[in-house]
């Protein structure tokens, strides 16, 4: 990262903890900043959070074959979603669809 750029962790996606050296930190004058959805959806505007759920979706459209899909779920299927999702061994992304 450039000097007094900001690294941002956007909630617990992977597992282990992020290990980074304070001098890396220190020396570059870094900002180590987290978010997750639950400050997202009480600290920005309604407006705001469309625009940004329009961008991840033309991100993931866009660029779909850097996502590797494990499955895919209806909604009716939410629970089976849930536990695929959180179960050992898990490679790729749990989708949800709406139908």
């Amino acid at each position: 990262m450039t000097p007094g750029g900001k690294l941002v962790s956007y909630g617990q996606i992977a597992q282990e903890p992020i290990s980074v050296h304070a001098s890396k930190l220190l020396h570059k004058s870094l900002t180590l900043q987290g978010k997750n959805i639950g400050r997202w959806l009480s600290e920005v505007s309604a407006e705001r959070r469309a625009s940004d759920v329009a961008t991840a979706k033309l991100i993931a459209l866009t660029f779909k074959d850097q996502f590797e899909v494990a499955a895919t779920y209806g909604l009716g299927a939410l629970t089976d979603a849930v536990e695929h999702a959180v179960g050992p061994g898990k490679v790729g992304t749990v989708l949800v669809r709406p139908w």
